[in-house]
């Protein structure tokens, strides 16, 4: 799911832990009269902040011996699932913010979506004046759902000849939205909350990327591992 968060990191250089995002105002188009002066418009911009303050770490020992004795690389198995680790933890925060929105909601929990819930979200984003392609993501009891909507997995009208919606459960695009199935949406399954969305609604910025840092212990007669990374995700 942060995957899909547009990534504003490059935003945010220097240091400090804290982004300001100012609100830009949209300006009102006046009539003209002629032989008489226009009056500017006297706008206060105001601005947004965002702390970058979410750290997290994944640390391990691992004896000397148990390495030794073992055929498997265990540092190298620890690397990789300390990076699943982080990396799902990102995705679970990002996961959080798709339920914030409780006035815009559509579909019933526990009850599979309807086309009309899909035109309805689509027509939310519309009414606001989101500029498309949409992003979407729903979780897998939800993309099932979607699988037995004909309009979403019929060639006539998604063009797909190679018949992907059923080999390989592919959704596509709907309704100018390119839907995604997580299972780290929130909720209970079956009972949870997805998103669709427009451009830079959610955002990250990553003040470090996943670094790996390591020590020999001498007495302890272990490698001491740690992973951590820094970053925020914002509605």
């Amino acid at each position: 799911i942060g995957q899909l968060f547009a990534d504003w990191t490059s935003r945010m250089s220097g240091s400090g832990d804290v982004f300001h995002l100012p609100n830009r105002h949209n300006l009102t188009a006046n009539t003209k009269s002629a032989g008489t002066d226009a009056t500017p418009e006297a706008i206060t911009e105001t601005e947004q902040t965002f702390t970058v303050s979410t750290h997290q770490i994944v640390a391990q020992e691992i004896e000397d011996f148990a390495e030794v004795m073992s055929r498997y690389d265990i540092r190298s198995e620890y690397t990789k699932a300390a990076s699943y680790a982080l990396g799902r933890a990102m995705d679970v925060a990002a996961a959080a913010l798709l339920d914030d929105n409780s006035t815009q909601t559509v579909g019933t929990l526990t009850a599979e979506l309807t086309d009309d819930n899909f035109i309805r979200a689509w027509q939310y984003l519309e009414d606001s004046s989101a500029d498309s392609p949409f992003k979407g993501v729903v979780s897998p009891a939800a993309w099932g759902g979607m699988l037995k909507i004909e309009k979403f997995t019929q060639q006539l009208y998604n063009g797909d000849t190679q018949g992907r919606a059923l080999h390989e459960a592919q959704i596509g695009n709907v309704y100018q939205a390119r839907m995604y199935a997580s299972p780290l949406t929130v909720g209970t399954a079956p009972s949870s909350s997805g998103h669709m969305w427009a451009g830079d609604h959610f955002f990250k910025i990553v003040k470090k990327q996943p670094k790996q840092d390591a020590w020999f212990s001498p007495l302890a007669k272990a490698w001491v591992i740690a992973t951590d990374q820094i970053y925020g995700v914002f509605e």
